[in-house]
C-alpha cells in the first residue's frame, strides 16, 4: 500500500510460509456517518462515496484479499448489493450482523445503518460456526442476573453496539480459529459503556469457545487508545470499578456477570496486541485520523500462541508532513481510519 510499509516482527524468520495467516480490520468509514463540525475541512470530493470512496475502498480490500478480514461500519444496503456475495472474489464467504435503529436517530430505511462483517477465504478455512452479538441485548436477556441501575438501562442496554464471532478451521494445519470483530461504542464520555461491553465479548467468546487449545483473534474498532480500560483488560488487567476514574459516581453494582464480588472486571483470556511494539517505539501515532483528533482507536489481539510474522506499519510521516494533511479521507486514504493489516502463524 503506497505510504505505508510492511514491519517484520520475527526477527527469526523460519516460520512455514505454508503456515502463515493474513488477517486484516478495517472501519469504513459509513457514508452517512459525514458529520457536520468534523469533516468541514476535507475535500469534498473525497468524501464523495460513489466515485471516490466506494471503488477506493474496494480497491484497497482487493489489494490485500486477507484470509480473514473484518470490517467495522459497513453499511447494510451496499453489504447486500455489492458485498455480500464473492467478494472481493469467489473464494471469500461474509458473515455479517447489523445494528439496530436506536430510538434517538431517525433513519426511515433501517438498510442505511451499519454493522460488522467478517470475510473468510473458504480456500484456506471451514466457517464451523458463528455467534451475532447485541451488547444492550445480553443484558437485557439475563436481566435477573443484574440489578438494573439507570446506568445500566439509559447508558449500557440503550447503546445499539454488536459484535460478530465466528469459529474456523483452517484446512492445511487442522487448528480451530475463534474470530472476534466488533465496533464498541464511540463516546469518550462512555467509557465505562466500553469497558462493559469488551467483557461481555469476553464471556460470549468464554462460553462459545469448546475447544481449550484453540487460538483466538480478537480485533476491531475499540473506540480505545492504549491508555484505556479497554485495551488493559484486553492485556490481562483487571479493571477495578471501585477506584476507576471511568467508573467514578456510575452504578453497575457488583458480582454481576460482568463485575466479580470484589468489583474487578477481569480477562479470562491471555491475549497480547500485535501492534503493542510499534506504538512503545513511537512508529504508530494513529490509527484514526480526523481534522481535529488522532489516535490509535483499532486493535488487533491474539492469543499467545500466535506469533506475529510481520504487520502494516504506519502511514509514512513525510506524506503527512510534505502534504500538510489535515485528516482522511482524502486522495489516497477512503476512510477516516486505516486498515490494520497482520500477517501471523503458530509458535
Amino acid at each position: 500500500m503506497k505510504y505505508r510499509h510492511w514491519v517484520n516482527a520475527n526477527e527469526d524468520q523460519l516460520t512455514d510460509d505454508s503456515n502463515k495467516i493474513s488477517i486484516m480490520t478495517y472501519n469504513l468509514l459509513s457514508r452517512h456517518y459525514i458529520w457536520k463540525g468534523v469533516y468541514d475541512h476535507n475535500d469534498r470530493k473525497y468524501l464523495d462515496w460513489d466515485t471516490h470512496r466506494f471503488p477506493l475502498i474496494n480497491k484497497t480490500i482487493k489489494q490485500f484479499s486477507c484470509d480473514i478480514m473484518c470490517f467495522q461500519e459497513m453499511e447494510y444496503s451496499v453489504y447486500k448489493k455489492f458485498w455480500c456475495s464473492q467478494f472481493p472474489n469467489d473464494k471469500y464467504h461474509s458473515f455479517y450482523v447489523q445494528k439496530q435503529c436506536p430510538s434517538n436517530l431517525k433513519i426511515y430505511n433501517n438498510d442505511k445503518l451499519d454493522g460488522v462483517g467478517i470475510f473468510v477465504n473458504t480456500d484456506r478455512f471451514d466457517v464451523l460456526d458463528q455467534l451475532k452479538i447485541n451488547f444492550g441485548k445480553e443484558v437485557v436477556n439475563h436481566r435477573s442476573e443484574y440489578k438494573l441501575t439507570s446506568d445500566w438501562i439509559q447508558r449500557v442496554i440503550s447503546r445499539n453496539t454488536v459484535a460478530l464471532i465466528l469459529k474456523l478451521r483452517d484446512k492445511q494445519t487442522g487448528k480451530t480459529y475463534y474470530i472476534s470483530n466488533t465496533h464498541l461504542y464511540w463516546s469518550p464520555k462512555f467509557n465505562d459503556v466500553k469497558a462493559l461491553q469488551i467483557k461481555i465479548l469476553l464471556n460470549k467468546l468464554q462460553q462459545f469457545k469448546t475447544e481449550p487449545d484453540a487460538s483466538i483473534i480478537l480485533l476491531g474498532d475499540l473506540n480505545s487508545n492504549f491508555d484505556s480500560n479497554v485495551v488493559h483488560l484486553l492485556n490481562g488487567e483487571s479493571i477495578n470499578t471501585t477506584s476507576s476514574p471511568e467508573f467514578k459516581y456510575r452504578k453497575y453494582g457488583i458480582n454481576n456477570p460482568l463485575i466479580d464480588s470484589n468489583g474487578f472486571i477481569n480477562n479470562p483470556f491471555k491475549l497480547h496486541n500485535v501492534y503493542q511494539d510499534l506504538h512503545s517505539s513511537d512508529k504508530l501515532p494513529f490509527t484514526s485520523f480526523v481534522s481535529r483528533f488522532s489516535d490509535v482507536l483499532d486493535h488487533v489481539f491474539v492469543s499467545d500462541d500466535i506469533l506475529v510474522d510481520r504487520l502494516l506499519g504506519e502511514v509514512d510521516p513525510s506524506y503527512c508532513e510534505q502534504r500538510e494533511v489535515n485528516g482522511f479521507p482524502n486522495l489516497q486514504f477512503p476512510s477516516d481510519h486505516i486498515p490494520l493489516v497482520v500477517e501471523v502463524s503458530h509458535k
